[in-house]
């Protein structure tokens, strides 16, 4: 029924974590945009000269660096991928989902928020990710081969 879900480990408890539409509806609320909401969360940003310009390394890729992402960007999402992921366990397992609130889980987080913002952000990437290249449900097989 669905894809293998990625875990994160907060005080050595494994927590089930997923992105979907449920947690991109809900984040849009809070932030207002998807894009807004991961430039908040992403830990990475360019690595900039004096001059404003981007730095490239040897073969010509931009460098970056970390930053501090947004608590309350960070918090959020691992609440909501947290809670999401939990509930489509406890639908797959036929049972009620456990009950845990926001504070509950980030009291239980003992990574960096560099840490955490990184393993969120590669979720919220793989959410929005083309997952394989079969036909999708808007796709028809003519439509597929011409595009190839």
């Amino acid at each position: 029924m669905f894809e293998e879900l990625k875990n994160i480990i907060l005080s050595g408890e494994s927590y089930p974590i997923k992105c979907d539409l449920v947690v991109l509806e809900k984040i849009q609320e809070e932030f207002g945009s998807i894009s807004e909401f991961e430039s908040l969360l992403i830990p990475w940003e360019p690595k900039l000269d004096e001059e404003g310009k981007e730095v490239r390394g040897k073969e010509g890729k931009t460098l970056f660096q970390a930053r501090f992402p947004s608590i309350k960007a960070v918090n959020s999402a691992l609440y909501l991928m947290v809670k999401e992921g939990e509930e489509i366990i406890a639908e797959c397992e036929n049972r009620a989902p456990k009950v845990l609130s926001r504070n509950q889980i980030a009291r239980r987080c003992d990574l960096t928020p560099l840490d955490i913002a990184d393993q969120l952000h590669d979720e919220f990437l793989r959410c929005l990710r083309v997952k394989n290249g079969e036909t999708t449900q808007n796709q028809t097989e003519e439509t597929k081969k011409s595009s190839s």
